[in-house]
């Protein structure tokens, strides 16, 4: 992220791919590792109130992510733990947490929720970051936001794992104001870029997978081909109004 000067950026939202598989790596050691770099650079770049907001999903454990140790075959990675103790080793602190359920429905494959979890800097003494009055929105300890994930562009590529808009517009209009800089360093499908957009925010991101840049282009440019940015767009029009 050397393309962001340091101390420019008033929030970063991260939704770390579940691992790191399209790059043949699924040693959970090594994605730790490289999830720790990610978060020193996002200390670098946020200003001293600045806020990293991460969304991510526990997962089935498997010797797969265990450099072939099958004890833990069966088991839950705590993920969400697992990436606070990464953001607490470069100097952040949790604090705040919400629950993003995606469905109230089982699905034996895959967990139906994900954790969002706010950090800031340690040395900082604990006080409101949001901006004004807080949102009924953004004050719920739970996030419910069916559907919202997935998206297919123009050539037909598809992709299943994006983050609901909702979620990026709780964040941005409750964390940042008019013409921040918020910064998404795991892109994806371009969710919280569009949505900066859209609310007159000034956004950089950086996604290493190629076959999402056309569908991230097309997100910025026109979200509104998109279903699930309906309500986004519904919202903020109808805010607009009042």
């Amino acid at each position: 992220m050397s393309e962001v000067a340091s101390g420019d950026a008033q929030l970063v939202i991260a939704a770390p791919p579940f691992t790191f598989a399209n790059q043949g790596e699924l040693d959970k050691l090594s994605y730790l590792e490289t999830l720790g770099t990610v978060f020193a650079e996002c200390v670098r770049i946020l200003r001293p109130s600045g806020v990293l907001v991460v969304i991510n999903t526990d997962l089935r454990d498997h010797a797969r992510l265990n450099r072939g140790d099958g004890s833990f075959d069966g088991c839950i990675w705590q993920k969400h733990t697992d990436l606070r103790t990464v953001a607490e080793s470069v100097g952040l602190r949790c604090i705040d947490l919400k629950i993003w359920a995606k469905s109230l429905r089982q699905n034996k494959y895959r967990y139906t929720y994900s954790f969002i979890q706010f950090f800031q800097a340690s040395g900082l003494k604990a006080h409101n970051v949001t901006r004004g009055a807080t949102s009924a929105e953004f004050a719920a300890d739970v996030w419910l936001l069916p559907g919202g994930g997935y998206r297919r562009d123009s050539e037909g590529y598809v992709f299943r794992d994006a983050i609901h808009p909702e979620v990026a517009r709780y964040c941005i209009e409750q964390l940042t104001n008019p013409g921040d800089l918020v910064v998404a360093p795991f892109a994806g499908s371009g969710t919280v870029l569009a949505v900066a957009r859209l609310v007159g925010r000034r956004s950089i991101g950086f996604e290493v997978d190629t076959r999402l840049h056309r569908m991230l282009r097309e997100s910025i440019n026109r979200p509104e081909r998109f279903g699930a940015y309906a309500a986004t767009i519904k919202n903020l029009k109808g805010a607009s109004r009042k």
